[in-house]
C-alpha cells in the first residue's frame, strides 16, 4: 500500500485546501443557476422573458462543453508534473472568470456584447472546472490513510454542500438586504465577486501543500491519455455512465430545482431558495456517517442503493413536489438529495480506486467532464424544454429515471468492491 498522510494537522490542511476549490466550483455553478431569472433579465433582450430564461439555461449548459478540453489539459499536467500545480492553476482561472461575470455590463448598456461576454466567462469556468473537482478528489484520496479514504472523501464532499449552500445563502442575503429591485439592479453582482475573492484564498492554501505521496512513489506517465485509451477504456466507460447518472440528478436539483418549485408549487424565488438551502444542509451531518459506512462496509452497497433509488424513487419524489404542498415538496426534494448524497459518498471514491496512480487524474477527469458536458450541464435546459414540449411537470422525472435505468446494470456489473485496494495498481477486477 502506498504511504499516506498520518499527521492530523496535515490531513486537515489537505482536506481544507482541496475542499476550498471544490467549494468555489459549486458556489459558482450554483450561483448561476439560482440567479438565472435575474441573469436572463440583465443579459438578454427584455421582450421575451421565456426565451431569455431558456437562453440563460443554454449558457449554463454550454459552459460544460469546455470541460472535456479542461480535463485533457489539467489531467496531462496532473499526471505528468504533479497534482498540486494543476490544482493551483484551475482555481486561479475559475476565480477570475467568476469575478468577471460580476463586472460585465448588461444588455441595456452594451447590447449583444453582454451575452457574448457572459458566454466567454462561462466557457472559461467550464474549462477550469475540467480539472478542479477531478484534481481535488485525486489529491485527497492519494493523501488519505488506506482505511480512512471514505471518511476523507466524505469530509471533502461537505465542501460541495457548503458551496451550494453558501451560494444560496449569499443570494438570499443580498436579496433580503437590497430587496428584489436592488438585487436585480446590481446587487446580484456581489456574490460573483465574492466567489472570485474566495478562490484567491484557495490558491494561497494550495501553494503551501506538498505533492501527494502516491504521485511521488511512481514514475510519472508522460502520455496519460494514450495509456488510458489503450489500457483502461472499459473503466472509462463505466466512470462516464456513473457520472452521467450522478450529474443529471445533481444538476436537476442544483441548477433547475428553484425554477421548478416556482412552477410546480407556486413558490416565489426566495422561498424556493430557502427550501433548497435548508434541505441541502442535511448533507453536512450525513456525510461523516456515510463515510464511516463506506470505510467499514465497502463501496458497492451505497452505490447500488443510490442507483436503485434513482430508478424507483424519482417519479414519486416529483409527484410529491407537484402537489403544491410545502411539506410534500420538501419531502420529495429530500428523497432526491438522499439519492445524490448516498451515491456520491461511495461512487467517486470507488472510481478513483479503480485507476492506478499513473493515470488517475486523467482517468477521473476525462469521463467525468464528458458526462457532465453531455448530461449534467444540459439537465436544466432539457428539463425546461421537456416541460415546454409536453406540458407535463413530471417530464424531468421521467428523463432522470430513464438515465438511472440505463445506468443501473452497467454500474452493478462494472464497479467492483475497491475497499482495501492498492492505489498504485488500481482495482479493476470484481472483488
Amino acid at each position: 500500500m502506498t504511504s499516506s498522510v498520518t499527521d492530523r494537522t496535515s490531513g486537515k490542511k489537505v482536506i481544507i485546501a482541496s475542499g476550498i476549490g471544490n467549494f468555489v466550483e459549486w458556489f459558482d455553478f450554483t450561483l448561476y443557476g439560482y440567479s438565472a431569472v435575474v441573469i436572463a433579465q440583465v443579459f438578454f433582450p427584455p421582450d421575451d422573458s421565456a426565451a431569455a430564461l431558456l437562453a440563460t439555461f443554454a449558457v449554463y449548459g454550454v459552459a460544460f462543453l469546455t470541460r472535456p478540453a479542461g480535463a485533457i489539459f489539467f489531467g496531462r499536467i496532473g499526471d505528468r508534473l504533479g497534482r498540486r500545480g494543476a490544482l493551483a492553476l484551475s482555481i486561479l482561472l475559475m476565480g477570475g472568470a467568476t469575478a468577471a461575470i460580476g463586472l460585465i455590463p448588461g444588455y441595456a448598456t452594451i447590447g449583444v456584447a453582454a451575452p457574448i461576454l457572459l458566454l466567454l466567462c462561462r466557457l472559461l469556468q467550464g474549462f477550469s472546472a475540467g480539472g478542479e473537482y477531478s484534481g481535488a478528489v485525486t489529491f485527497t484520496v492519494e493523501h488519505a490513510p488506506g482505511q480512512g479514504r471514505g471518511m476523507w472523501m466524505a469530509l471533502l464532499g461537505i465542501s460541495t454542500t457548503l458551496g451550494t449552500v453558501g451560494a444560496t445563502a449569499t443570494v438570499l442575503g443580498f436579496r433580503l438586504a437590497l430587496g428584489e429591485e436592488g438585487f436585480t439592479a446590481g446587487g446580484w453582482r456581489w456574490p460573483f465577486l465574492i466567489g472570485g475573492l474566495i478562490s484567491l484564498v484557495g490558491l494561497y492554501l494550495r501553494t503551501k501543500l506538498a505533492e501527494t505521496p502516491a504521485f511521488t512513489e511512481v514514475e510519472p506517465e508522460q502520455r496519460p491519455l494514450t495509456e488510458l485509451v489503450r489500457g483502461y477504456w472499459r473503466v472509462m466507460l463505466v466512470v462516464l455512465v456513473y457520472f452521467a447518472f450522478v450529474g443529471v440528478f445533481t444538476h436537476i436539483v442544483l441548477g433547475y430545482m428553484p425554477t421548478y418549485l416556482m412552477k410546480a408549487v407556486g413558490l416565489d424565488q426566495t422561498t424556493a431558495l430557502y427550501l433548497t438551502t435548508g434541505l441541502m444542509l442535511v448533507g453536512v451531518p450525513l456525510a461523516p456517517l456515510l463515510g464511516l459506512v463506506v470505510d467499514r462496509v465497502g463501496r458497492r452497497l451505497l452505490i447500488r442503493v443510490g442507483v436503485l433509488g434513482g430508478v424507483f424513487a424519482t417519479v414519486p419524489a416529483f409527484l410529491l413536489m407537484g402537489t403544491g404542498n410545502m411539506v410534500a415538496a420538501a419531502a420529495g426534494l429530500l428523497v432526491l438529495l438522499v439519492v445524490i448524497f448516498g451515491t456520491n459518498a461511495a461512487g467517486t471514491l470507488a472510481v478513483l480506486e479503480m485507476y492506478p496512480t499513473k493515470v488517475r487524474f486523467s482517468g477521473m477527469a476525462l469521463p467525468y467532464n464528458v458526462a457532465y458536458a453531455l448530461f449534467a450541464g444540459t439537465a436544466p435546459l432539457v428539463s425546461e424544454g421537456l416541460i415546454g414540449a409536453t406540458g407535463s411537470l413530471l417530464a424531468p422525472a421521467f428523463y432522470a429515471t430513464a438515465i438511472a435505468v440505463v445506468a443501473c446494470p452497467i454500474l452493478f456489473r462494472g464497479i467492483p468492491e475497491t475497499r482495501g485496494g492498492d492505489l498504485r495498481t488500481g482495482v479493476t477486477a470484481a472483488r
